[in-house]
């Protein structure tokens, strides 16, 4: 039961962090200056939380040893700051239920990953599932016409979503096999998050952009704790259940959340091509359970 605990938390606080980043872009702040406050929070709180606990820390460990989830954790800093990033425009300029979607079937990706890497096994209904997949992405692109012509369009944020945030989970599933012996969930976390945060930081100085808000600051620090216990949540509930499980409910839960709150709070409309593609990503998730 603990596994599903995490599930359910995992999935409802990705939904909090969607609806967060359309108050964002509905208040028209700016996106970079409140992803590198939530990186600073996220931070700072993965740090405290780790000081708790009372595993080997990662000073104890060895830097040889240390190097390459190091290096995992910075590339994986680098591409949720970008994906955070194209999600916040997504959920601006294609809404909230339809980007969710499109983040959501990324599982195919740590899935298609674990088949390969891990030799993990999938039933022939989790193959069709996986099929399902490309068909929905197709569904939930708006204007496919234009895909081409138009390369900043706003279908392509949704193929971006897609690529970045299965890889990302892709990631966090190899910390999970491989590191997660000697290093906490949360000490990985807080250099995936101080990885994000130097990006935005040299970002904003290239930029020149050190302009804050307050509202800048406080939407950033609402964000960052949600964000950290999300992944948190996602790699404790790996520890209990397998991944196909692990990811395929999070996602259904996490669609069907994000698609309720779209059309409530943000008076989110589709598609009749659109609502198929999201009933088909509920369907294709289940497949693959």
């Amino acid at each position: 039961m603990a596994g599903w605990f995490f599930i359910i938390l995992c999935a409802a606080f990705s939904v909090l962090i969607a609806h967060l980043f359309k108050v964002v872009e509905f208040r028209k702040l700016d996106t970079l200056r409140v992803l590198t406050t939530n990186y600073f929070i996220a931070t700072l709180t993965a740090l405290a939380m780790s000081h708790y606990q009372q595993p080997i820390t990662a000073f104890s460990v060895s830097g040889e040893a240390l190097f390459w989830p190091l290096l995992l954790a910075v590339f994986t800093g680098i591409l949720f700051i970008t994906n955070f990033f194209v999600y916040s425009k997504s959920v601006h300029y294609n809404g909230v239920g339809i980007s969710v979607a499109a983040m959501r079937i990324s599982l195919i990706i740590p899935v298609l990953f674990s088949i390969l890497w891990y030799l993990e096994i999938l039933t022939m209904l989790q193959w069709a599932g996986i099929i399902m997949v490309f068909i929905t992405l197709f569904l939930l692109l708006p204007n496919k016409k234009d895909l081409l012509k138009e390369p900043f369009s706003a279908g392509w944020l949704l193929i971006l979503i897609f690529l970045f945030t299965g890889v990302g989970d892709a990631l966090l599933k190899i910390f999970e096999e491989e590191f997660s012996g000697f290093l906490l969930k949360q000490q990985f976390m807080a250099m995936v998050f101080f990885s994000a945060l130097l990006i935005g930081i040299v970002t904003i100085t290239f930029q020149k952009k050190w302009a804050f808000k307050k509202q800048e600051l406080l939407m950033g620090a609402v964000i960052g704790i949600p964000n950290l216990l999300t992944a948190i949540f996602l790699i404790a509930a790996l520890e209990q259940l397998s991944g196909a499980i692990v990811y395929s409910a999070v996602n259904v839960l996490t669609v069907a959340g994000a698609t309720i709150l779209g059309i409530i709070r943000w008076g989110d409309r589709f598609t009749k091509l659109q609502w198929a593609g999201i009933i088909l990503a509920v369907t294709s998730i289940l497949f693959m359970i």
